[in-house]
């Protein structure tokens, strides 16, 4: 009897405003929000955005069990969820559904084993390189705009064998505009509008998808009447088939690729970014970096091979996605009334779990606002938990990329340092704008110091 109380028990909550509920708040800031409202509602706390009840869950265990459990007593939320997401994203990887997911990410799943994906590291490793010899020592840049042009070309070479540098401005352009879109529709106007009104970003926003799908469509035409043998993401996907023999459609294709492409810019560039910055604002960090990166590579470009050896550079890698987790939330939707930490949450509420809060939780790491890259090169004993390490998500809809996004930050990393030490100019604002991601908002205006042979 005691038990089945404590299972009808609701969880408490922020008392929000009627019909929008907690959104002035969380718009304002939502990570303020969502830390406020674990601090002070513990690991499962209610809250309502323009009247979807939603919960924001952040025990590691019991946000493991909402993802492993997607698919069955939760679905992704696209019913109801962000309209500018399903326009960029289309029936993709991140936004489809049910059997038609697990039909696509089986079609796609073998170009990420991590024996294809080690092909691509020579690429990633030449494209470092090609943009390395265009600096200039003693320089001032925005680091941040440079890793964004790179991950730009390596992940549009990877997946098609094309150069985007003739187009690198416009894709970069239509690509901003569909992630501020992402950001409008969270917390500005869009987020209370009807999907139908014709705002300036989803405006920006369309003609940007508009743009992207007319550069994947020319290349996925030159693809069919090109018979040359090509290796790459394109031909892998052009070539797979489901359990029918039938391959994807050309609408689905370009709902795939768009989604690669942008995820695959995007999140490895952020990532990169904010570890230049946590590196400039921990030089013994910084210093025991260069060191293992001149010993392992004693002066030759890294390859795929060295991803494992270069032990402190994933965990500079790993510590940067912890401090700053690209996919700071994600969303699940219950699909019957279900038990989450012993409260009672009825069928169709909005799950939310938030990366950014379990990684800034003290109970899993101690010190969460110090850059610690030790904390992952610990006995297994000692290292956080798993479950409260989620910079991919989890569960069967783990980031379908996360190998090939480590070893490319990675390579990137040791790469650039053989060449440049790269130091964010103390001076420079640094303030996250949410976007979809957490980029910084006034990018990373950076000293560029060449290194002598």
């Amino acid at each position: 009897m005691e038990a089945t109380s404590q299972i009808q028990k609701q969880p408490e909550g922020a008392q929000g405003f009627p019909f929008i509920g907690n959104l002035p708040e969380f718009a304002r800031d939502p990570i303020k929000f969502v830390t406020r409202l674990q601090r002070d509602y513990g690991d499962v706390a209610a809250f309502s955005l323009m009247g979807t009840k939603s919960v924001l869950v952040s025990d590691p265990k019991e946000v493991d069990r909402v993802l492993l459990e997607t698919g069955k007593r939760y679905d992704n939320g696209k019913n109801g969820g962000s309209v500018t997401q399903e326009t960029i994203l289309g029936n993709g990887l991140v936004t489809s559904e049910g059997d038609f997911w697990k039909r696509q990410r089986k079609l796609i799943a073998p170009a990420f084993h991590h024996q294809n994906i080690k092909q691509y590291a020579d690429l990633i490793v030449d494209c470092t390189q090609d943009m390395v010899e265009t600096w200039q020592n003693d320089s001032v840049r925005d680091v941040h705009q440079d890793m964004m042009t790179l991950t730009q070309r390596i992940i549009m070479k990877a997946l098609f064998d094309v150069d985007v540098r003739d187009n690198a401005s416009e894709a970069s352009e239509a690509f901003n505009a569909m992630m501020h879109s992402m950001g409008a529709e969270l917390k500005g106007p869009e987020a209370i509008l009807p999907a139908f009104v014709p705002t300036p970003s989803r405006t920006k926003m369309k003609q940007g998808v508009e743009y992207i799908n007319s550069l994947l469509l020319d290349i996925i035409e030159k693809r069919r009447s090109d018979s040359t043998a090509k290796r790459d993401l394109l031909t892998m996907l052009m070539d797979a088939r489901d359990d029918d023999d039938q391959p994807m459609s050309t609408v689905q294709l370009l709902d795939e690729i768009r989604t690669l492409y942008l995820a695959g810019h995007e999140t490895t560039a952020t990532t990169l970014s904010w570890a230049w910055l946590l590196l400039s604002q921990n030089p013994q960090a910084y210093a025991k970096l260069e060191a293992e990166v001149a010993s392992v590579l004693n002066g030759r470009a890294p390859t795929a091979d060295d991803v494992q050896q270069l032990v402190y550079c994933n965990a500079v890698i790993k510590e940067s996605l912890r401090s700053y987790p690209v996919a700071w939330i994600t969303r699940r939707v219950a699909l019957e009334d279900v038990e989450i930490g012993g409260y009672q949450i009825e069928k169709g509420t909005s799950v939310f779990l938030s990366p950014w809060v379990v990684h800034h939780d003290a109970r899993w790491f101690p010190q969460p606002d110090a850059f610690l890259p030790e904390r992952w090169l610990k006995d297994k004993a000692e290292l956080p938990p798993r479950e409260a390490y989620l910079p991919f998500g989890g569960g069967p809809r783990i980031c379908i990329g996360n190998g090939f996004a480590m070893m490319e930050s990675t390579l990137i990393l040791a790469a650039v340092l053989q060449h440049y030490h790269i130091e964010v100019l103390p001076e420079h604002p640094i303030e996250i704008e949410i976007v979809g991601t957490i980029r910084p908002k006034f990018g990373l205006q950076s000293r560029f110091t060449a290194r002598s042979s």
